[in-house]
């Protein structure tokens, strides 16, 4: 049997194509704490991580490891991306960034490990209150104490260093995806603010495809660049609560209303991207199969 590549007769089911895939194409640019780091889903500072990534402040690598003790040369490699002093991106060279902040004198050594009060002084210009400074803190830890201070105004300095200020909270009112420079992008409105996402934004606590974000409520936000330029660059989602207890199924034995607690939705693996490209598949091989019959 002869197969020959034929050319799409259809003009609209190649319009349908096209569009599906550029909608992958967006989606696999957004990034949530399923997708970011395999190793953080059941980490209590796993939405404060994935905040630090968008930032360019926590190198994206293959594994975050959040339970590991902080050491200097990853501190110094966090505090030398956070100043440009190398490339970030996917799989930067953490030892390259290491040794540019110790070549800057930023950092005295990249031997044992760090501490609170280093993490204070690199990031925050040593202007936080802490106590137990001299303690180690695990990766996790540091995320979170470095993401926690971004929200008060000793942090307002790292984020304008990053091109980066804090965003609104409330309701996502209205998502679409408009044509960008580089292909779709997303637009939400939040709080009454309509602004694209950074094509390779960061979302906690919700899908990775933002058209399932109409509706949602948004708790904490980040935006780089300013003006004309503003984007959203981080999105959280606040939790959504479970069904009420008068609209469950009915139970044997008595459920007082104190146990009934509202459950927190934790975020599945989202599997848009996946769904999307299962979709053209099936698409394009029913083209296929038609274009076959009419040939022969």
């Amino acid at each position: 049997m002869n197969f020959r590549y034929r050319k799409l007769r259809h003009p609209r089911i190649a319009l349908v194509v096209a569009g599906l895939l550029a909608c992958a194409n967006v989606l696999g640019h957004i990034k949530n704490e399923a997708t970011q780091f395999p190793d953080i889903e059941f980490s209590a500072a796993r939405f404060d991580i994935v905040v630090l990534v968008g930032a360019g402040i926590i190198p994206e690598t293959p594994v975050f490891e959040p339970d590991k003790a902080l050491s200097n040369e990853e501190l110094a490699s966090w505090v030398a991306l956070a100043q440009g002093l190398g490339r970030g991106g996917e799989n930067p060279d953490t030892a390259a960034l290491a040794a540019a902040a110790l070549e800057r004198g930023i950092v005295n050594s990249l031997a044992g490990d760090a501490s609170v009060a280093d993490l204070n002084r690199l990031f925050f210009d040593g202007n936080l209150g802490i106590e137990a400074g001299e303690r180690t803190p695990t990766k996790a830890e540091a995320a979170s104490f470095i993401a926690t201070a971004l929200g008060s105004e000793v942090g307002k300095a790292l984020l304008e260093r990053r091109n980066l200020a804090a965003g609104v909270s409330g309701d996502v009112t209205e998502v679409a995806l408009e044509q960008g420079h580089h292909g779709n992008v997303y637009v939400l409105t939040i709080g009454g603010i309509k602004l694209q996402m950074d094509e390779h934004g960061r979302v906690a606590n919700g899908p990775t495809d933002l058209l399932q974000w109409e509706g949602r409520s948004v708790r904490r936000s980040f935006i780089r660049g300013s003006g004309d330029h503003a984007q959203w660059m981080y999105l959280e989602a606040e939790p959504r609560r479970a069904a009420p207890a008068d609209a469950a199924p009915a139970a044997t034995g008595t459920v007082t209303s104190e146990l009934v607690a509202a459950a927190v939705e934790e975020p599945a693996a989202d599997r848009s991207v996946f769904y999307w490209l299962v979709a053209v598949a099936v698409i394009l091989g029913a083209v296929l199969f038609f274009q076959r019959r009419r040939s022969d």
